[in-house]
């Protein structure tokens, strides 16, 4: 019942017919199609259907039975399976020097009807640190977390480059498992490198030589070899030197600037300055300070040179002088007095 049944002829598909003329004689025979279409409600099972032929005067007549097995088919689902979890962040992508944390503020989502223990993993390159942390506990590292039906939690998820990693940019992948589904979010670290610039005294570095506290003569030069070396990972450019000194004194410096300064792991040896100090020509002998500084556009340091001044040799041989002179005058006194 509710069935869309009729014949239909084999030579003109889809047109329906009631009745066909038959010759007489074996041999002509008419082949006709019987459709059947169901119902839209249409149950799955068997559905018997009767056949029957006959002639108009109802002499001749034949019945046949016919089964028909109905397998609806399977309508594809119209609404996507809703996903367990949902990740997002603000900022997917961060930059820092190496060795300093990368922290990633992730949102945890869990959109099911029950609670979920969320499993927490990454993907970093070898070498890195990482953990997870709850948003406001710092100090709690955690490897997974509860979250509750149709609510949300934020995690910490931090990585550490170590120390000496090159600059440039880091692919890395969060993990999030729970209820048999696992979500990645995929985030980028751009590691700026560390620039780390020191200077150093001859003694300091070979283990011999001037400190950082020297001799001068006044109104002479003084050379004293600065060194420097960048224990960062990425260069250092533009360095210049300047030199706090006491009032017309002379400091300068060869070379004038460096371009740049490789970190110390790629060079394995200190640059070399000459930093060549001048007292004035008076001078008063005792000890003073020049504050030398060097600036680059990343990094800069400074340290204190100490100088202790003495008299010049001329001055020696003026105050000689004297002492003569006033040994020859009290000589003369002493003989006109003791002819008296």
């Amino acid at each position: 019942e509710g069935w869309d049944a009729h014949f239909e002829t084999s030579s003109y598909p889809r047109i329906r017919i009631q009745a066909v003329h038959i010759l007489p004689g074996k041999d002509n025979v008419v082949t006709v199609k019987f459709r059947a279409k169901p119902p839209k409600d249409a149950e799955a099972g068997d559905y018997t259907f009767t056949l029957e032929a006959a002639t108009a005067d109802g002499a001749l007549k034949k019945t046949i039975p016919l089964v028909v097995t109905y397998r609806p088919k399977e309508k594809p689902s119209t609404e996507e399976k809703k996903e367990i979890l949902e990740l997002m962040v603000d900022y997917p992508s961060l930059e820092n020097p190496a060795g300093k944390d990368f922290e990633f503020e992730i949102q945890i989502k869990n959109n099911s009807d029950k609670d979920q223990i969320v499993e927490l993993a990454a993907q970093v390159p070898p070498g890195w640190r990482v953990y997870f942390t709850p948003r406001w506990k710092s100090e709690q590292h955690i490897s997974s977390i509860k979250v509750g039906s149709h609510s949300s939690e934020w995690i910490r998820f931090v990585v550490t480059p170590p120390y000496g990693t090159p600059k440039k940019e880091f692919p890395l992948k969060f993990i999030a498992r729970a209820g048999g589904e696992e979500k990645t979010l995929d985030l980028k670290a751009v590691v700026t490198g560390t620039y780390e610039l020191h200077l150093g005294s001859e003694a300091e570095v070979l283990g011999k030589g001037d400190t950082w506290n020297i001799k001068a003569t006044a109104g002479q030069e003084r050379h004293f070899t600065l060194y420097l070396w960048n224990q960062g990972s990425a260069p250092i450019t533009g360095i210049t030197f300047y030199a706090s000194k006491p009032k017309d004194w002379e400091v300068k410096f060869n070379p004038e600037k460096l371009e740049s300064l490789p970190p110390l792991a790629e060079t394995m040896k200190p640059e070399k300055v000459d930093v060549v100090v001048k007292p004035k020509e008076r001078a008063i002998p005792g000890d003073y300070e020049i504050r030398i500084t060097a600036a680059g556009k990343e990094d800069r340091a400074t340290s204190t040179i100490r100088v202790t001044v003495g008299a010049s040799m001329s001055w020696g041989w003026v105050g000689v002088a004297v002492i003569v002179v006033v040994i020859a005058g009290l000589t003369g006194i002493f003989v006109r007095l003791g002819r008296r």
